[in-house]
């Protein structure tokens, strides 16, 4: 998993194909309404929110996309595991490109406003959580193909 600054993003291109084009989109669209885009390389949607407690939920891991996700406002804990240290719960659906999974919460990091980070297929992670008190968040969640 990446965590950085939203202003180094562009730095990653070489690990994340298509984030270039993703950001060209971003900021030719400024005001995005909650919702879904697509851009030349992937898709994005923009989503606000409250978090849920950190011990609630299971992990997700994605096989074709790459999940980037970027923080405009607010907050969020991510909770992450390697998905082969954890027991599928629900087996992997193709048309949603997910799988759920449990296990431990063993690490989990607070990613805050002009932040992002990044889930590669082996990342399984637990968004939109909390350890001690709700936040509010809005965020684009990007998806870039792997390749």
């Amino acid at each position: 998993m990446i965590v950085d600054s939203i202003e180094h993003i562009r730095d990653y291109e070489a690990l994340l194909p298509g984030i270039g084009a993703g950001m060209d989109f971003v900021e030719g669209h400024e005001g995005l309404e909650v919702g879904r885009y697509t851009f030349e390389g992937g898709y994005l949607m923009v989503q606000e929110g409250v978090t849920t407690p950190l011990d609630e939920g299971t992990y997700e891991a994605h096989r074709n996309y790459i999940d980037v996700q970027i923080l405009l406002e607010g907050g969020e804990e991510v909770a992450w595991a390697d998905r082969d240290s954890l027991d599928v719960v629900i087996a992997y659906d193709e048309s949603k490109d997910a799988e759920r999974l449990d296990g431990p919460r063993g690490h989990s990091m607070l990613v805050e406003e002009g932040m992002f980070w990044a889930a590669l297929p082996h990342d399984a992670h637990r968004p939109c959580a909390h350890s001690s008190y709700p936040h509010g968040y809005r965020k684009i969640v990007m998806k870039l193909p792997v390749r």
